[in-house]
């Protein structure tokens, strides 16, 4: 489907549902190629071309491989992409994106940061009613440093 986004139109419903599909199943599979590669499918496009979730989403991969790639600039990037998800996208894809943030966050120090992003993602995760998502801010809580309070 992504492979003939030329002849359907990078705009079309498919193509807007099913990139942020595959770049997150490529990034949750580790494979940093393919990834990157969703990326540079949207990069011969103009911003004006792509749907506001995908830019949102781009945004987010984005910031994704900047962090993974050790950028200093990892936490300014996610801080846009969050911004981008609240503006432009919808409560799951924002929820999954906190939840990346809060990675990120346990990763590089700022553990007292990531409770509040775990906790608006599962406040999402609640309302949606999306047992993933309440399982993957669980799995986040069971590896986060517990800081004294």
């Amino acid at each position: 489907m992504l492979a003939s986004a030329h002849a359907i139109g990078i705009g079309h419903e498919t193509v807007r549902w099913a990139w942020p599909l595959a770049a997150r199943a490529a990034w949750d599979l580790r494979d940093h190629a393919a990834t990157s590669e969703l990326v540079g499918l949207l990069g011969v496009y103009p911003d004006g071309h792509l749907g506001p979730m995908v830019r949102a989403e781009r945004d987010l991969v984005r910031a994704r491989l900047a962090a993974a790639d050790g950028d200093p600039g990892g936490e300014a990037a996610f801080a846009a992409a969050i911004g981008g998800l609240r503006e432009l996208s919808t409560p799951y894809h924002l929820a999954h994106g906190l939840l990346d943030y809060a990675q990120y966050l346990m990763r590089t120090g700022g553990a007292e940061a990531a409770p509040a992003a775990v906790e608006e993602a599962r406040g999402i995760a609640g309302r949606l009613g999306c047992q993933p998502l309440l399982d993957r801010a669980e799995d986040l809580d069971r590896v986060r440093p517990r800081i004294p309070g």
